[in-house]
């Protein structure tokens, strides 16, 4: 693979860049309220511009919008409002401390695209997903997964014209075949960029030598995902704590009642088979809160019960919560909570992924207290289950 560093800035200098970014980030009343991955690319992006880059192409999506295929990328805006990116590129120009933000018409060969102007040299193309062309079905004539075909090899070519050279610093978006992650890498010199680069570096501790003792804690759901990276760590984990819908699922699994509790009940024999490949390592939360007859968070006299595990530790990964946080209620936050400052006030290497997990940390302002704050989530989770990434397969 390579990457953007290995690039001098003579070898940028007046070079047209596609950079690949993820914007995707939460929005309340139509503000932004974490815009923790808007600055994970600031170092990219101020790299380019002190190169003498001649103008940066900044592409991300935003949310699922609802679209027809037909139908302008103006009008589907329109019925997408909170979808714009217009409050990105605008606080993306804070954090640059560039004044103007002006809405514009990209014109090139082929594509018509709306975009944001920022200052003299920056572009942001407006919500990629807004063109039906981004997202490659599996019925579509030509597609493969980690490649595009057919009308989407046409936007990809379209997207590429843009620049001279392609940059993939979006480590979130990196286990999608989507045409603006995989596609434009098939017509440019392709780099990674410093967000995926240091991703990597973080994660691959985590998959090679991690200092021990090492602790898993999984929470919230995604219990598949979370299953098959525990499958892949099994043997370099000491203790798998948890929590969430992957503590209801393991704990039915063994037989205990958990009444009207989530649970995936189709992963319930491969939970059996993960348990009892090494019982001894999976620890349990001894006290829960309930709520109807449902589990809606692990105690936090649960988590103190847990301390000596980390005070031991050397290195901890934490990813999902402990408690229904997603439905906005923080009196179910409380497990999630103590996690949350046992983590900080570690000595160990603290990684932490997902967004709602993210989402606490953030709330709780102690992200500068963890050694690595994952911006992936699904793709976190793809990686360290030891799957390949189309979007960095692309860049190779």
């Amino acid at each position: 693979m390579h990457y953007l560093q290995d690039l001098s800035p003579q070898d940028l200098k007046n070079k047209k860049i596609i950079v690949r970014v993820d914007f995707n980030v939460p929005m309340v009343n139509g503000k932004i309220s974490d815009d923790s991955r808007i600055k994970a690319n600031l170092q990219t992006i101020k790299y380019l511009i002190q190169s003498g880059v001649d103008r940066i192409f900044l592409i991300s999506h935003m949310g699922k919008p609802v679209i027809r295929p037909k139908e302008k990328i103006e009008n589907i805006a329109k019925g997408n409002a909170n979808l714009v990116l217009k409050p990105v590129a605008e606080r993306l120009a804070h954090w640059l401390k560039i004044k103007n933000v002006t809405s514009y018409t990209l014109h090139v060969t082929g594509l018509d695209f709306p975009s944001y102007k920022i200052g003299e040299k920056i572009v942001l193309l407006e919500n990629i997903r807004f063109d039906s062309r981004e997202i490659p079905t599996s019925n579509e004539s030509g597609f493969r997964p980690g490649s595009v075909g057919g009308k989407n090899d046409e936007f990809a070519k379209e997207l590429s014209s843009l620049g001279d050279i392609f940059i993939n610093d979006a480590f979130s978006v990196s286990h999608r075949s989507h045409v603006s992650v995989v596609g434009i890498a098939d017509f440019l010199p392709s780099y990674a960029g410093f967000a995926i680069k240091k991703e990597m570096e973080n994660l691959d501790k985590l998959l090679s030598e991690p200092k021990k003792p090492f602790i898993l804690i999984l929470g919230g759901a995604k219990v598949y995902d979370k299953m098959m990276v525990l499958k892949n760590l099994l043997k370099k984990v000491d203790f798998v704590l948890l929590g969430g819908v992957m503590a209801n699922t393991f704990m039915k699994a063994r037989g205990i009642d958990t009444k009207y509790s989530v649970v995936e009940n189709e992963r319930l024999e491969l939970a059996d088979k993960l348990f009892k490949r090494s019982a001894k390592k999976f620890i349990f939360p001894t006290t829960l809160v309930w709520d109807k007859g449902r589990i809606v968070d692990v105690s936090p006299k649960a988590i103190e019960q847990w301390k000596r595990y980390f005070d031991k530790a050397k290195t901890i990964f934490w990813n999902g919560t402990m408690g229904l946080t997603s439905l906005g209620n923080y009196n179910y936050a409380r497990g999630s909570e103590k996690i949350a400052k046992m983590m900080a006030n570690s000595k160990a290497i603290t990684v932490v992924s997902g967004g709602d997990t993210i989402a606490e940390v953030n709330r709780m302002k102690l992200a500068n207290k963890i050694t690595f704050v994952s911006t992936g989530g699904g793709a976190t989770l793809e990686y360290l289950a030891g799957n390949k990434l189309p979007g960095l397969e692309a860049l190779n």
